[in-house]
């Protein structure tokens, strides 16, 4: 919507300069000024074709790859769990771009939970909400088929090797959960903060401001 409306002011002027306040008045409706009403309208009832480059890229903006590793007690017994999951976040005015995602894989589910098609609870919900894909083959297929260009296939390579050590079964034993969880700190914002980016002393600042 917000391109259309820039589009639409963009052809005013060239077609008549004295058309200025008639494009201060569709400036004045878009982007952050737009309302949530008007933005989850917009999608409700749109017809999504998504092509795999299309979500390729949209993944390499908007998503996170991330594993939760954590000792977890079932039945009297301790266990290493590992879930790792890529997230996929977004207003939630757009959720139903989130949903075609999801249709488009055939996995995955929106959270947190709610009626999408319900705009009462859409805009009582989160003002993000999150796709989150858990089987991770299908999301390894793809992005094997279709690799990032940007740091972020960096942080997907450790989340493969993550899944890797996990179908292994390394996750059972010390040496391989430590393995791993050097691979999760090294993911994301863990590796700018890992990166020669910042001093020592910088680090210890930032260490101190969370």
């Amino acid at each position: 919507m917000d391109y259309l409306d820039f589009k639409k002011g963009v052809l005013l002027l060239n077609n008549n300069t004295n058309n200025i306040d008639r494009v201060l008045a569709i400036k004045s409706n878009i982007n952050r000024k737009r309302s949530f009403e008007e933005r989850w309208n917009y999608l409700k009832d749109k017809e999504f074709n998504l092509k795999p480059e299309w979500i390729q890229a949209f993944i390499d903006g908007e998503g996170t790859f991330q594993c939760r590793i954590a000792e977890t007690i079932s039945r009297n017994s301790t266990y290493v769990a590992v879930n790792p999951t890529l997230e996929i976040a977004q207003n939630s005015h757009d959720v139903f771009l989130l949903n075609a995602i999801i249709k488009y894989y055939g996995i995955g589910y929106i959270k947190p939970k709610y009626d999408i098609f319900s705009l009462k609870e859409s805009k009582n919900s989160r003002s993000v909400s999150r796709a989150i894909f858990n089987q991770f083959n299908t999301i390894t297929d793809f992005v094997d088929k279709y690799p990032m260009l940007t740091r972020k296939q960096l942080d997907y390579i450790d989340w493969k090797e993550i899944i890797q050590l996990k179908t292994q079964g390394e996750h059972k034993t010390a040496e391989g959960k430590e393995k791993m969880i050097k691979f999760k700190l090294n993911m994301n914002r863990g590796r700018v903060f890992n990166s020669s980016c910042f001093s020592n002393t910088d680090k210890s600042k930032i260490i101190k401001s969370i």
